[in-house]
């Protein structure tokens, strides 16, 4: 027994004196040298030398500054054929809860920004960052100057996410004024683009500087990619796109759903900082699989319902939402859409598929809580929507009553482009939000429609005053807490009693009187207040 007994001790001596692998830390500065070690006071330079050393759990501070990335440097790898010139390989993988972080130093004032204007590969597209990795957290940096250089159809692209990067998380990144699309999703899973902006991109070289291939944000799970955890739980929350030559978000060719949470998409389709006509110009294109007259797409056995809620669509040069030919419903749910060519665009195609492809008015499409305002020459509310196949309710464009101008706080554009809040989340605007007054006669509508009607500001009345906002009915203003009673009289006739001071009229119809009292100890009625409308 004491034989055993040493032989644990002598192990259990030994394990400790190997050194575990510990997580490390490393710093690139604009003017860092790849000879350094990597530390705080001798940083690396580049992205190619910190891809050498890196491993899960480990933290990349990237110091604010330029990084120019010179027109000689070979890229980390090439991909379809050597088509792909891609300057940075993010091949390297975390593990869950040990990530491998590439974040802007969070102790430095300023942005790292990656400058590729000088990157001109001959007849190859580019690729900036070539994500191929899974537990990454990307965080805080900008990619500007990003090239094209074939003239014929093409494109290039800041970030492409392919078939195995899962559990990755991209924030408050920055693509702009170059000629790719930001971020290009074609596979892999619970990939995260939160509060990333896409801006000011142009594509002036290929197909006679048209620049119809530049999107903000795409969401492209192609088929190769389904069946690996089959692209599910990709997501894109809190981004904006503006004045990107092509569309702000696109999810053609899509076989997987993804969600697009709390977004705002404007002024793209045209060129930067005009109103010069580019590529197609639709903020949101949820879906789609293209067709042409005579070849028959490749579909999923499965068609994806993307959702796209809580966001915002104003001044795209076509379209603000667009079902874009898709093959199934759709959710677009809690939006607002300004002045778009058509606000919402609900145009499915026919099935099954047949030659030439018939597209038809939109189906089980599931459309509630939106808001519409246009004033633009030939804008128009919704177009080609089934009623009878698709779920749609409680939106602007629903009943008689249109929103106009004057129900808006803001319809100042400049404050869709403001900076963001210290912590990343879209700046705090008026553009889009309902007067008090708007917001009772829509209410629920739009992205950025209050959640209950005491959350409204009723301050400026000088009694209580029952109001109806959507189906629920509540007393308001001063002493509206005292009112813990109310009645609601249907057709003259029938009475129901609730002993609260807010209800839901959801199950009644007909000429309705909503009364409310206040009640002393004894059960005596010392106040009451009433309002009548037919519903």
């Amino acid at each position: 027994m004491k034989d055993i007994t040493k032989i644990a001790y002598l192990l259990l001596g030994l394990i400790l004196s190997v050194p575990m692998s510990a997580q490390k830390t490393y710093y690139m500065d604009p003017e860092g040298s790849d000879s350094n070690p990597g530390t705080s006071d001798k940083p690396f330079a580049t992205l190619v030398k910190v891809q050498e050393v890196v491993a899960a759990g480990d933290v990349v501070y990237i110091n604010p500054g330029t990084y120019v990335v010179p027109a000689d440097q070979l890229p980390m790898t090439t991909t379809n054929s050597g088509l792909y010139h891609c300057v940075f390989h993010l091949n390297k993988s975390g593990e869950a809860g040990k990530p491998i972080s590439y974040l802007a130093n969070p102790n430095r004032q300023g942005r790292p920004v990656f400058d590729l204007s000088q990157v001109k590969p001959k007849d190859q597209r580019i690729t900036v960052f070539y994500v191929t990795g899974s537990n990454l957290y990307l965080k805080g940096f900008d990619v500007i100057g990003t090239q094209v250089t074939i003239t014929d159809h093409t494109q290039s692209e800041c970030f492409r996410i392919v078939k195995g990067a899962n559990n990755n998380k991209f924030e408050d990144l920055r693509t702009h004024d170059g000629m790719a699309i930001g971020f290009y999703l074609l596979g892999g899973s619970n990939n995260h683009i939160l509060n990333c902006d896409a801006y000011n991109n142009y594509d002036s070289v290929s197909e006679g500087g048209k620049g119809g291939n530049v999107d903000g944000f795409g969401g492209h799970i192609n088929s190769s990619s389904a069946g690996e955890g089959k692209g599910t739980g990709n997501v894109f929350e809190g981004c904006r796109a503006w004045y990107n030559s092509d569309d702000g978000f696109d999810l053609i060719n899509c076989f997987e759903a993804v969600k697009i949470i709390n977004c705002w998409s404007f002024l793209n389709g045209y060129k930067p900082g005009t109103k010069e006509a580019a590529g197609d110009g639709t903020g949101f294109k949820a879906g789609g699989y293209g067709m042409s007259a005579d070849n028959l797409p490749a579909t999923p056995d499965i068609i994806p319902q993307h959702e796209v809620r809580n966001s915002l669509a104003y001044y795209n040069r076509l379209r603000g939402f667009y079902a874009n030919h898709h093959l199934g419903g759709i959710i677009f749910e809690s939006n607002t859409a300004v002045n778009s060519g058509e606000n919402y665009n609900m145009t499915n195609r026919e099935l099954p598929l047949a030659l030439p492809p018939t597209d038809v008015s939109g189906y089980d499409h599931i459309i509630k809580n939106n808001l519409s305002f246009v004033s633009r020459s030939g804008s128009k509310h919704i177009v080609t929507v089934n009623r009878a196949k698709s779920e749609v309710s409680n939106n602007s464009f629903d009943g008689s009553e249109e929103v106009v101008e004057a129900d808006f706080i803001s319809l100042e554009e400049a404050e869709l482009m403001r900076d963001r809040k210290p912590n990343g989340d879209l700046p705090d605007v008026n553009f889009g939000k309902l007067t008090t007054d708007a917001e009772l006669r829509f209410w629920g509508m739009g992205c950025f429609a209050t959640g209950e009607p005491t959350d409204l500001d009723f301050g400026w009345l000088k009694k209580p005053t029952i109001v109806v906002v959507g189906s629920k009915a509540s007393v308001v203003g001063p002493e509206a807490a005292l009112f813990t009673k109310m009645y609601v009289i249907v057709d003259g006739e029938e009475t129901v009693e609730f002993d609260k001071n807010s209800i839901d009229l959801s199950d009644f119809s007909g000429v309705l009187e909503v009364k409310a009292v206040i009640e002393d100890a004894n059960g005596n009625v010392t106040k009451s207040i009433a309002f009548k409308f037919k519903r």
